[in-house]
């Protein structure tokens, strides 16, 4: 069976760069530091720039598809707002030692941190299978009767797939906002 992939399909399918390439430059990192060995100076520089590059990427994705998505449940909006604020807070804090390492060596500190965000990277990744999996947020095809599933379907490849990236990103960052923002 021949399917397209849909918009809000990005998300889950480029999440998977910065889960592997952040911990990758964190290790890269972490042999430096523990051994000296500055040959891992050049390896972890690049990893943390397509860590960071992927992180941006995943996240707009995520943004975006928190838009092509019904979560009309509380605890599945909750679970969307702690995993998208945790993963706005790793990724910012990626392009950090993205920027720290661009003309420095990794310090003790910066590894420490580099690693401490990918164990909070664990925590996001696993609520956001919890999201999948526990609350059916993004699950194809869900009835109109249930307080979650998939709103709109741009095919990927699509013309107005660009466009609604951006579009449904931002609104996503604007509603992201609002909610964490939101009396609890």
């Amino acid at each position: 069976m021949k399917r397209e992939m849909l918009l809000h399909e990005l998300h889950p399918s480029v999440v998977h760069m910065p889960l592997a390439l952040l911990p990758t430059a964190a290790v890269a990192d972490l042999i430096v530091v523990t051994t000296g060995d500055r040959a891992w100076e050049k390896v972890g520089r690049r990893l943390w720039v397509a860590g960071a590059a992927s992180a941006v990427f995943a996240g707009v994705a995520g943004l975006a598809a928190s838009q092509e998505v019904r979560m009309d449940a509380p605890r599945a909006r909750k679970m969307t707002v702690v995993h998208g604020v945790g993963n706005a807070l790793i990724t910012l804090g990626a392009l950090g030692l993205m920027a720290w390492r661009m003309g420095r060596p990794p310090t003790i500190v910066t590894t420490a941190l580099g690693l401490a965000a990918c164990a909070s990277a664990l925590v996001t990744a696993a609520l956001g299978g919890k999201m999948v999996y526990e609350q059916g947020i993004g699950i194809n095809p869900m009835p109109r009767d249930t307080p979650q599933g998939s709103l709109k379907q741009p095919l990927l490849l699509s013309r107005e797939a660009p466009m609604a990236l951006l579009k449904d990103a931002g609104r996503g960052a604007a509603w992201l906002l609002s909610q964490a923002r939101a009396p609890r």
